[in-house]
């Protein structure tokens, strides 16, 4: 594996796991568009929920899909195979071939060292930031109620949207389905020194089981970095 898509990849792993265990909000973000939610129990049902989405969750293994683009260059995407072990620490099992790690002598290598040192930096400061979006706080959580507002879409779902929802600035938006009372999306849109990023989850339910992140998406333009994270394939152990 090439030293810019091992670095990478430990974004798109970060962000795919965070997202796993924060869609465990299940139904507390349902809310009806004419009734303003109580933001503290709102939180506290958020809490609640996220617990007990992530308890079940050990009981079942899964497959996850990921494919990188840096530069407008699509990377063969890796699939790996996910579950709990016996303590409940989630294991990854590479299901792909890992690609030869390239290698630079001289002063182009040292060139390229230098990037790819940058570019490290650069990216654990992203995973850290999105980190932050995917697993918000309970009190996170209690301001975006206060201060959100409830529309109805064009598909029929509640629109639950607020502004500075972790920085000054940013913008997260839920969907939620008025008939399951559960997210089905969730979008932000924030900046890492002054760059535009943005994420998108597309969230699954297993039957009689967890809620998942079905899709995750990532992208960072002025970068030209983005990732697809797929999780599928659920089964119990």
């Amino acid at each position: 594996m090439k030293p810019s898509r091992r670095i990478f990849m430990h974004l798109v792993w970060t962000c795919g796991i965070a997202v796993i265990l924060y869609a465990g909000a299940g139904e507390i973000l349902a809310q009806e568009k004419a009734q303003k939610p109580d933001p503290a129990a709102m939180a506290g049902q958020y809490a609640a929920n996220a617990k007990q989405n992530a308890t079940i969750m050990q009981q079942y293994a899964w497959e996850m899909r990921v494919e990188v683009s840096l530069k407008d260059e699509t990377k063969p995407a890796q699939l790996y195979q996910l579950r709990y072990d016996l303590d409940g620490k989630l294991q990854k099992t590479l299901l792909t071939a890992p690609q030869e790690e390239g290698s630079g002598r001289g002063i182009r290598g040292r060139i390229k060292k230098g990037k790819i040192e940058d570019f490290k930096e650069w990216a654990n400061k992203l995973a850290e930031l999105v980190k932050e979006y995917m697993t918000p706080s309970p009190g996170t959580m209690m301001d975006f109620y206060a201060k959100a507002h409830f529309t109805e879409a064009a598909d029929g779902s509640v629109q639950i949207t607020a502004d500075d929802f972790i920085q000054p600035g940013d913008k997260a938006t839920y969907w939620i389905d008025p008939a399951t009372k559960i997210p089905h999306r969730y979008v932000f849109e924030t900046t890492l020194d002054e760059d535009a990023v943005s994420g998108q989850v597309d969230f699954g339910q297993v039957p009689d089981g967890p809620q998942y992140a079905a899709r995750i998406m990532v992208e960072v333009p002025s970068k030209q970095v983005s990732a697809k994270i797929e999780n599928y394939n659920y089964q119990r152990q």
